[in-house]
């Protein structure tokens, strides 16, 4: 199977914030739609040790230690496992991926983002960026990803150094749980600590 990009975009009314605001979109793009039981974040990177620290002031083995991308979605993906094998991927477009995302419907979200819509596992979306990314580039994650039974959703923004996941409880407890994974708890009513 391959990731195939699709025009449907009905499938992502559901990740529209029910109120308006900035503060409802922010949580969207960082935490995923609301509505699920509990919310952690899968951390890239390690909280700032204050709002807005720079990146750039992380010593060198920090950054050498962390996971990619595709080994950080992959791995959220794997933990959270059951109805993995139809998932639903939001590509952002304002990525230099190579070739461009196809000419299919865009989604907005809240004025913010535009996105692609595509639809295979998790492997095609791994092979997907892999092709798609430059020679030695960086493989950028989808800014959305859930599976078809819309059980949970991972949401990876842009500057975020976390991937936020939606879910029921059971499921955040197994990724706080998770060996090689870094989660914490977090709620859509907090703002993430996040680097300047």
């Amino acid at each position: 199977m391959t990731l195939e990009f699709i025009d449907d975009i009905r499938e992502t009314a559901w990740l529209r914030p029910p109120e308006s605001g900035h503060a409802a979109a922010e949580a969207t793009l960082w935490l995923g739609p609301a509505g699920f039981e509990a919310y952690g974040r899968v951390l890239q990177l390690p909280d700032p040790a204050f709002d807005r620290q720079p990146e750039a002031e992380l010593a060198d083995e920090v950054l050498e230690g962390t996971l990619g991308d595709v080994e950080l979605v992959t791995g959220i993906v794997d933990v959270l496992g059951s109805s993995s094998d139809d998932l639903r991927f939001l590509q952002w477009d304002g990525y230099p991926y190579r070739p461009a995302l196809p000419a299919t419907s865009r989604f907005d979200l809240v004025g913010l983002r535009q996105y692609v819509l595509a639809r295979g596992t998790v492997g095609d979306w791994a092979r997907w960026v892999a092709d798609a990314a430059e020679p030695h580039g960086r493989a950028f994650p989808p800014a959305f990803a859930w599976p078809a039974d819309r059980t949970w959703c991972v949401a990876f923004d842009v500057d975020a150094h976390f991937a936020g996941v939606g879910a029921s409880e059971e499921a955040i407890t197994r990724l706080l749980d998770a060996e090689g994974l870094t989660t914490v708890r977090a709620s859509r009513e907090s703002r993430p600590p996040l680097y300047g």
